[in-house]
């Protein structure tokens, strides 16, 4: 869907048209789970997280004078309603034995994976800085909303992050 698409939808939730918000909904939601899962480990904790931003999204989607910004307003709150999450329940993150067996599947191949591995070796900041810009297709300035930070300290993070995957990755490739 369009920049321009996106941005009328937003316009037209923000003036109650449900239809308009289903389509918001169904273009953000598997992208929006995918980074709380990544964010929090936890299949069932993610679609919750995503689902208190949603709240949180809509009764606030009147106070956004920008449609332009709603994508990074979304995953915002999403990483909001993540840390929320890991900081109510981190006991949760630990019981493995509540996995399904489908979750325990994609775990262990997700921890296969070299670059995997690398990502989650890197400091929080810098795995959502890189996951937003290179899986989310986020913009540098969307991510500097997203985190909150100017976007100096974005680009900072992601050089950082680049410069110690590529290390890693190359290690990795010595053995």
């Amino acid at each position: 869907m369009l920049q321009a698409e996106l941005d009328m939808l937003v316009l037209r939730a923000q003036q109650g048209d449900e239809p308009a918000l289903l389509l918001l909904f169904e273009h953000y939601q598997p992208a929006l789970v995918q980074f709380a899962y990544r964010l929090l480990r936890d299949h069932s904790l993610a679609q919750d997280a995503v689902q208190n931003a949603w709240l949180t999204t809509l009764k606030n989607l009147r106070a956004l004078h920008n449609p332009v910004v709603f994508k990074s307003w979304i995953y915002r709150a999403v990483s909001w309603s993540a840390s929320d999450l890991l900081r109510q329940g981190h006991i949760q993150l630990q019981r493995s034995s509540a996995l399904s067996v489908d979750e325990l599947v994609a775990e262990q191949t997700v921890n296969n994976d070299e670059l995997t591995q690398a990502l989650q070796g890197l400091p929080a900041d810098e795995y959502q800085a890189i996951y937003l810009f290179y899986f989310a297709q986020l913009s540098v300035i969307e991510i500097a909303l997203v985190q909150e930070v100017p976007v100096g300290t974005v680009k900072t993070r992601l050089f950082r992050a680049k410069a110690k995957l590529k290390v890693t990755l190359e290690n990795t490739d010595e053995y």
